[in-house]
């Protein structure tokens, strides 16, 4: 069996240190990707509650009007 000299393990080291920079790329790709996600579904939520109080008042506005007419 053929023992691999300096020269191929030093090859070896730098092709698995480049995956491994790769890899961390996408990492920090998919991180960024989520935060905006966080970010889209929070906007969401806070419309989604402003939009259920203005139904809210809107139902309860003719109780609300005849509360004042009398």
């Amino acid at each position: 069996m053929l023992q691999p000299t300096e020269v191929d393990i030093q090859i070896e080291v730098a092709v698995v240190k480049n995956r491994l920079d790769h890899i961390d790329e996408s990492i920090h790709g998919i991180r960024d990707q989520i935060e905006e996600v966080e970010q889209r579904v929070m906007r969401l939520e806070r419309t989604t509650y402003m939009l259920l109080g203005g139904l809210i008042f809107l139902q309860t506005l003719p109780m609300i009007q005849d509360y004042l007419s009398l």
